[in-house]
């Protein structure tokens, strides 16, 4: 039997008797309560029966430090965050290192992933450098956007699980690897392993265990849990008071698609602390609730001189700076531009 199967078939008909589930949905072990304040985040959020099946496997690996694991899903489902469940479990006092298999070129995540003596190549640090291989310790290791690695350096990986051995870059001296192994990816790899852009040897040996997040759409159940963890944390960070959602809110956020899954609520929600709820509700989850201001109506409140492209853009740059304290990074995500583009806007309109 899969050990998804498995996992589901020892749950209960309610899941919260065997997790304990707080009213927002933070799962805690051992049946004792948990402060649902921001610290809380690391343990996943949810309320539904899939997560609990996610958060079963969870348990039965953190008992097998050594198992490596394999965790997909779409992106923005929150793989990372059972990835550290699973470290928080299984040794919480051990480093947590993560490395993006997509954010460098492969020379430089060689040397980032395995470390490199004095003089190893151009331009490396004369004393030498220890890689996360190494860094990881007795903890845990994650490997994000596994399916970006290079071949040549799938072939390195593969060899480093076989032997639970590595060497950095320019040694003959073997270093024991201690680490738990822990790959997150948001690619079909049986699917990359058929087009020739996987191997196949090393794809059987990070799927000892696998572990399948699901989409928010599979576990509706969780949004509302999420909304209100959400809402906990940002307004804690920011001082603002919470939105209060209606009911029709509430409905349109159950229904909206969420192509980027937790990733996209959380934003969601950060912009409806910062500038309202509606400004968070997706289009394409309903039509406007009833009696909230459209855009006519407030462009009808305006004087002539305001309705130009650029006096609007300025007043909304800077009502959003001054929701976020002048946190440009918070304010370029609620605007939905990048830092760079919102400091050229600063420049342009000459805002301080």
């Amino acid at each position: 039997m899969p050990a998804a199967a498995a996992a589901a078939a020892e749950l209960p008909s309610d899941p919260g008797r065997f997790f304990a589930i707080l009213p927002i949905g933070i799962a805690v072990r051992d049946g004792t309560s948990r402060d649902p304040s921001p610290s809380a985040s690391a343990e996943p959020v949810f309320r539904s029966r899939a997560m609990a099946v996610v958060m079963r496997l969870v348990e039965r690996v953190s008992a097998a430090p050594r198992i490596t694991v394999l965790v997909d899903g779409e992106s923005g489902v929150g793989k990372e965050v059972v990835a550290r469940a699973i470290h928080q479990r299984s040794a919480p006092r051990q480093p947590f290192v993560a490395l993006n298999c997509a954010a460098l070129p492969e020379g430089l995540l060689e040397a980032e992933l395995f470390g490199h003596e004095p003089g190893a190549f151009t331009g490396a640090c004369p004393k030498g450098r220890p890689g996360l291989l190494e860094a990881a310790g007795a903890g845990t290791l994650l490997l994000d956007e596994i399916g970006e690695l290079p071949l040549a350096l799938q072939a390195r990986l593969l060899r480093v699980l076989q032997e639970r051995s590595f060497r950095r870059l320019g040694s003959h001296v073997d270093q024991a690897l201690q680490a738990r192994v822990v790959a997150c990816t948001n690619r079909d790899l049986e699917a990359e392993v058929g087009r020739g852009a996987f191997r196949e040897d090393l794809y059987y040996r990070l799927n000892v265990m696998r572990i399948r997040v699901p989409a928010l759409r599979e576990r509706r159940e969780d949004i509302e849990p999420l909304i209100e963890h959400f809402c906990l944390r940002i307004c804690s960070e920011t001082g603002l008071p919470a939105p209060a959602f209606g009911e029709q809110d509430l409905q349109r956020l159950r229904e909206a698609p969420w192509r980027g899954n937790v990733r996209e609520l959380s934003n969601a929600i950060e912009r409806a602390v910062l500038m309202g709820p509606q400004a968070a509700l997706p289009a394409s989850a309903g039509p406007p609730t009833a009696g909230a201001p459209t855009t006519a109506d407030t462009l009808s409140t305006l004087g002539e001189e305001a309705l130009s492209i650029e006096a609007m853009e300025r007043t909304l740059i800077r009502h959003v700076l001054g929701r976020t304290a002048g946190n440009r990074a918070r304010a370029a995500r609620v605007l939905g531009v990048d830092r760079t583009t919102l400091y050229s806007k600063l420049r342009r309109y000459q805002i301080a």
